[in-house]
């Protein structure tokens, strides 16, 4: 999403933003990281350095986001503003 239309997890124009949610009765199986490595491959493959996204401070899948290494760019009120870069 860009220009008007933007995210939680927007950064600029430039960079793409994440958005994923599995089901909860197929969560701890390894589809969101599954999901995550896909998207973040063919991200690279089509020339980005990076991408962002937005989430919730209690949301469980913190820990995934940070085992596939994003960080936090910006601690919110109620959320984080997670980016990871490869160049």
């Amino acid at each position: 999403m860009s220009g008007k239309r933007r995210g939680y997890g927007n950064i600029d124009d430039k960079t793409p933003e994440f958005s994923i949610s599995v089901f909860k009765e197929y969560r701890g199986q390894g589809i969101g990281k599954a999901l995550m490595e896909k998207m973040i491959a063919l991200l690279k493959e089509k020339g980005y350095s990076q991408a962002s996204l937005s989430v919730a401070k209690d949301n469980y899948a913190c820990k995934l986001y940070l085992d596939l290494g994003f960080s936090i760019l910006k601690e919110r009120e109620q959320d984080y503003l997670m980016i990871l870069k490869w160049k």
